[in-house]
C-alpha cells in the first residue's frame, strides 16, 4: 500500500510539473508582422539595416531584445547569401584543405611552368 501511495504521490508531482512547462513556455509567434521574431527582421531588410545603423549609433543598446534580432537576422542573411562555390584560385578551400593542399598545388604549378626538359 505504501509503495502505490509513493507512486501516486510521483505521478502527481510529475503531472503537475509537465502542465507547469506548458503554462510557464513562451508562445511561438508565426505572425510575420510580429518585430520579436528572427524571420520579421530577415523578411524586412529596411527595418533591419535601420535597427542595426541605430544600435550602431547608441551602444549601450545594443543588448536589447530588437538590436539582438536585427543582429541575428542580419547573420541569418549573410550566412545565407553566402557564394556555394569558392573561387578557383582559392586552393585552401577544397576539401583537403590547409599547407598540403597549397604544396600540392604550388608542385602542380611549378610542373606546368617546368615540364622537365622538354
Amino acid at each position: 500500500m505504501r509503495n502505490f501511495s509513493l507512486l501516486s504521490l510521483l505521478l502527481a508531482t510529475a503531472i503537475i510539473a509537465w502542465m507547469a512547462k506548458g503554462y510557464f513556455a513562451p508562445a511561438v509567434s508565426h505572425d510575420p508582422n510580429d518585430k520579436g521574431t528572427v524571420d520579421y527582421w530577415v523578411a524586412h531588410t529596411q527595418d533591419r539595416t535601420t535597427m542595426l545603423a541605430w544600435c550602431q549609433q547608441h551602444p549601450q543598446s545594443q543588448d536589447t531584445g530588437e538590436c539582438q534580432l536585427a543582429t541575428q537576422a542580419q547573420v541569418e542573411v549573410d550566412t545565407n547569401s553566402a557564394p556555394t562555390a569558392a573561387p578557383a584560385a582559392n586552393h585552401a578551400g577544397d576539401q583537403n584543405g590547409g599547407a598540403a593542399s597549397d604544396e600540392l598545388q604550388a608542385q602542380q604549378d611549378s610542373n606546368a611552368m617546368d615540364p622537365g626538359g622538354q
